[in-house]
């Protein structure tokens, strides 16, 4: 899937629950080992465990098909239907109700992989993408969803994040860094801050392309104005985090929000969710 500003891809079809779990929003005070779920994405099929230990764990999603993916981790209510929850999502329902977003990898470019790291609590989940294809319909809707329980883990209190050295700030409409990126490799933790849900691409500005000229292009005429980086943060509903490593090398980027808060309302990045960065 390329990333584009011009319609809303990508996640959009999970911008609908909105309850919040645990605020996880608390600094880090300590340094935790994380633990590694490695996903596979094929179009149109995700291949992971049927299980994995709760507590602060490391998503790798590495790409085999010939498409970019994602995998954005959604937790159920306690009496929600797995199926009808399955089945919603497939639909390409914009309000799907009885789960909750809580990060993930927001994009694995073909052949590539991507990490994020994010607190996964013991409880029923769905992870899948949601990325839009050529033929107009999301990866979803091709079938590329599956469940997953996560057990509970050796230690309960085992759900602050690692340490980042930049906090990218979602709000309402707005992105912000603090500190500054830098080139070369960073963990960046990404917090939703705002009352919506909101998730964090990127992409790198090519040439001389204005904001105005990303925000119109349809996704598909060439020249293209950005291009892909495959890395990013996938959904995450108000009072959540994560953290994820960016790998920037000298040049512009764009970040965007382009998640919409209910059918037919605008999408994040027209309302002011962009941010351009310069990497020196």
């Amino acid at each position: 899937a390329r990333v584009r500003m011009g319609k809303i891809t990508g996640g959009a079809i999970l911008a609908a629950a909105l309850a919040g779990l645990p605020n996880a929003l608390r600094a880090p005070d300590r340094t935790l080992a994380a633990h590694t779920l490695t996903i596979t994405s094929y179009e149109y099929t995700l291949q992971a465990p049927d299980t994995v230990s709760a507590g602060v764990v490391t998503v790798r999603l590495v790409n085999r098909g010939k498409e970019g993916h994602q995998v954005a981790f959604g937790r159920l209510d306690d009496s929600s239907s797995l199926t009808r929850v399955m089945r919603t999502l497939v639909e390409d329902k914009k309000r799907t109700t009885g789960v909750h977003w809580v990060g993930g990898v927001e994009n694995a470019s073909p052949k590539g992989e991507s990490d994020a790291t994010l607190v996964l609590r013991p409880g029923r989940y769905v992870i899948l993408c949601a990325y839009e294809g050529d033929d107009g319909h999301a990866h979803v809707s091709h079938g590329m969803l599956r469940a997953l329980v996560v057990t509970p883990g050796a230690s309960p209190a085992d759900t602050i994040l690692p340490a980042a050295s930049t906090v990218a700030r979602l709000t309402d409409y707005a992105i912000d860094f603090a500190p500054s990126l830098h080139a070369g490799r960073q963990l960046v933790r990404v917090e939703n801050r705002g009352t919506h849900a909101h998730h964090l691409i990127v992409a790198r500005i090519v040439g001389n392309a204005t904001a105005a000229e990303i925000v119109k292009w349809d996704g598909k005429s060439k020249p293209a104005p950005i291009e892909d980086i495959g890395e990013g943060g996938a959904i995450l509903e108000p009072g959540q985090a994560e953290v994820i490593p960016l790998t920037l090398s000298p040049g512009r980027y764009m970040f965007a929000c382009v998640l919409s808060d209910s059918t037919g309302a605008k999408p994040h990045f027209l309302l002011g969710m962009t941010k351009e960065v310069a990497i020196r």
